[in-house]
C-alpha cells in the first residue's frame, strides 16, 4: 500500500524520511496537494523547523483541511516532530513571537522547553522513551526506554493530559524528559499517530517504527 508523504515546503526532512522509506521498500508519494491527501490510504506528514512558518506554509498550500479530513477519516496518519506539533491547537513559537494555531486535533499548547545548566535547548541527539503501554501497535518490537533521536525546542509538556484524554479517552502516550517532562508520541487508540521524536533518524529503532506503521491494517 502506497504512503502519502506531505511536502508542505517547508524545509522537512523528507531526504532522510524517503531514504529510509526506500531502504524499507515501502511505496510512497510526496506530494503538495490536497486532492491527493484526501485520495490516500496512509498518509505521514513530517516535519523540521518553526511551528509558525510551517502552519504559514500549510495556509499558502491550502493542506489544513485535507490533513484534518485524513485523520477524521481514520486512514492511518503519522505526524513527525513539528508535524505532531501542528496537530495541536497553538504554539508559542512562531516568526512573529505570537501565538500560532496548529490544525486542533489535539488539545493542548506546544511551549518551549525549560533550558537548564544541564539540559541546553534545543535538544538535540538521542534521548530514552518510556513507553506506557506495549498496546500501541507504532511500537511494536519496543522495548520500554529505547533511545530515539529528537531535535527541538518546543513540545507538549505534560502537565495536564486531562483535555487530551477527554477528546480521546483511549488515547496512549509515551514520554521523554529533558530540563522536564514532555511527550514523545501519542497515539488516539484507532488511526492517529505522532512523534516527537524522529523515527527516520533513529537507526534500526526508528526504522521498526516506519516497518510497524506500513504494516497498519486498519
Amino acid at each position: 500500500m502506497e504512503v502519502l508523504v506531505v511536502d508542505y515546503k517547508s524545509g522537512g526532512n523528507l531526504f532522510s524520511l524517503i531514504n529510509s522509506l526506500e531502504h524499507l521498500n515501502i511505496s510512497y508519494k510526496v506530494s503538495s496537494e490536497a486532492t491527493d491527501i484526501d485520495l490516500a490510504n496512509k498518509v505521514i506528514f513530517p516535519g523540521v523547523g518553526g511551528f509558525g512558518a510551517a502552519t504559514k506554509k500549510l495556509d499558502d498550500l491550502g493542506l489544513k483541511q485535507a490533513l484534518i479530513n485524513a485523520v477524521e477519516r481514520d486512514i492511518a496518519f503519522l505526524g513527525i516532530c513539528v508535524g505532531m506539533q501542528l496537530m495541536f491547537k497553538d504554539s508559542s513559537e512562531s516568526t512573529e513571537n505570537k501565538t500560532a494555531k496548529g490544525l486542533g486535533l489535539i488539545p493542548g499548547n506546544i511551549e518551549k522547553l525549560e533550558e537548564k545548566t544541564n539540559c541546553k535547548i534545543p535538544h538535540m541527539g538521542w534521548n530514552q522513551v518510556k513507553i506506557s503501554s506495549a498496546q500501541n501497535p507504532l511500537f511494536k518490537g519496543i522495548k520500554d526506554n529505547t533511545d530515539f533521536y529528537f531535535v527541538h525546542s518546543y513540545a507538549y509538556k505534560l502537565n495536564s493530559q486531562e483535555a487530551i484524554l477527554n477528546k480521546y479517552p483511549q488515547a496512549e502516550f509515551s514520554t521523554c524528559s529533558h530540563s522536564e517532562e514532555f511527550l514523545a508520541s501519542f497515539w488516539n487508540g484507532k488511526n492517529f499517530f505522532t512523534t516527537q521524536f524522529h523515527p527516520e533518524k533513529s537507526a534500526e529503532q526508528g526504522l521498526q517504527i516506519l516497518k510497524n506503521f506500513r504494516d497498519l491494517n486498519l
